[in-house]
């Protein structure tokens, strides 16, 4: 083996770390006890919040870096990566968990203090938490009004029809529309148009995006469509809202 083939750690090296952790009574974590947590995550229970927090503990975890922060960042990659798998292996759609995961590993980068890890640990169970709870409502739907629920999850930015979701689901078109209605309480238009505002809302407050990007970006067929869509909804324009939101942010109030 020549020396660009030799590994960077060794046997030895592991050898050397497991002699330390035994000589100080170091265990990770145990699978079952992990498996207790994440059982608490997928049955949508809040205490699993509370535990998520040994999972940021050097004493449980291990240490992954020297450096105190460097060592929670590491930490929080690793246990929102679990967090990840359970939720897919849930059911939880799978681009709303992995943008979850995104934005939650972003924030933590930022991040200058432990705290600020700690908090957006148990910030992130809650709100993986509630993303089941909302799951688990979601299976008092037939299996067609859940597939149309996961299309537009993942389309809304797109021309979806009912005629679309008829096709997708091998139902006459008028009984469908009868069906999603009577299961989720609107019609399916209603449905898509309050998503998509929903979603230009936060566009509008989180992001730069003009009005027009935002309007053809959910789907609308332009800007003034969007605008009209948007006032009927809210009672503002997307730019009183932008600009309101903005100010409360500004002045507090």
């Amino acid at each position: 083996m020549g020396k660009n083939d030799e590994s960077l750690i060794g046997f030895e090296e592991i050898n050397r770390l497991l002699h330390d952790n035994a000589e100080v009574g170091f265990k990770h974590t145990t699978y079952r006890e992990e498996s207790e947590r994440f059982h608490l995550l997928l049955n949508g229970d809040y205490r699993a919040v509370d535990e998520s927090a040994k999972l940021m503990t050097s004493n449980m975890q291990g240490t992954l870096s020297k450096d105190p922060l460097r060592n929670a960042k590491y930490l929080f990659v690793v246990n929102t990566g679990l967090v990840t798998r359970y939720l897919i292996e849930g059911g939880i759609p799978q681009e709303k968990v992995y943008a979850t995961s995104d934005l939650y590993i972003q924030k933590a980068d930022m991040a200058r203090t432990i705290d600020e890890i700690n908090n957006l640990n148990r910030e992130l169970w809650k709100f993986c938490v509630e993303l089941v709870r909302k799951h688990l409502k979601s299976k008092r739907y037939s299996k067609a009004v859940y597939l149309c629920l996961d299309h537009i999850d993942t389309h809304f930015n797109q021309k979806i029809t009912l005629k679309d979701l008829s096709e997708r689901t091998g139902l006459n078109s008028c009984y469908l529309a009868t069906l999603f209605k009577k299961e989720t309480g609107v019609s399916f238009g209603n449905y898509l148009t309050d998503y998509r505002i929903d979603v230009s809302k936060a566009l509008l407050t989180k992001s730069s995006y003009s009005y027009s990007q935002i309007a053809y970006s959910l789907g609308f067929c332009s800007q003034s469509r969007f605008t009209q869509v948007f006032r009927k909804r809210t009672g503002l324009t997307p730019k009183q809202y932008r600009m309101k939101i903005y100010n409360n942010d500004l002045f507090g109030t």
